[in-house]
């Protein structure tokens, strides 16, 4: 590691300079430490870490009118095929986005502007939305798990309505309420959500 030293052509370094250098320093032995930290726990440490801090957003909840999961945190609950906003039940899903897809984790999910629920953003066109025409993207891309065993904080039965697009609860006798017309229809993989 070097110091800062003084040449002739800049006799006083400047002071962001010196903050500069002296913060980098600082940052690169944290660093060090923090590794020489993680090498001596070992591997199973560091994927503990790695799985605590993996991106996800809580708030999303369970229609009871249309069965569809929509996001609960703006002062209003959206457009429900159903009529009005949806209705909020159950689980406090917290969803993981913006992370790799896996062989049982599928991409593409996202929010809708419109509606507030959540759709497959996978096909060039986006569905069917309650509040008219097609769902509208926004924000995260959402990975969720599927076909894996559920476990004491996580819900399966979540399914893709290839009508509309949505993501919605099969857990019930009847399939709740489609943008598209009648009740959701199934396809695709067995979700499983976990919550808080």
């Amino acid at each position: 590691m070097g110091f800062l030293t003084v040449r002739d052509e800049d006799p006083q370094p400047g002071r962001r300079a010196v903050l500069t250098r002296a913060l980098g320093l600082t940052a690169a032995a944290g660093l060090g430490a923090a590794a020489a930290i993680g090498a001596a726990a070992g591997p199973a440490a560091a994927t503990a870490k790695t799985a605590s801090t993996r991106a996800s957003q809580a708030d999303w909840r369970f229609c009871t009118k249309c069965y569809g999961l929509f996001f609960r945190g703006y002062p209003t609950d959206g457009a429900c095929p159903a009529g009005g906003g949806h209705d909020a039940a159950g689980y406090n899903f917290n969803v993981p986005h913006d992370v790799p897809e896996t062989p049982t984790a599928q991409h593409n999910w996202r929010f809708c502007t419109k509606c507030y629920g959540m759709f497959f953003w996978g096909y060039p066109d986006n569905g069917r939305c309650p509040a008219g025409n097609a769902h509208a993207a926004a924000g995260y891309d959402f990975v969720l798990p599927h076909d894996i065993a559920a476990t004491s904080k996580s819900q399966r039965n979540w399914r893709f309505c290839p009508k509309c697009y949505g993501l919605y609860f099969y857990g019930y006798p009847t399939n709740g309420r489609c943008p598209a017309g009648n009740a959701h229809g199934m396809a695709g993989y067995d979700f499983v959500l976990p919550f808080l």
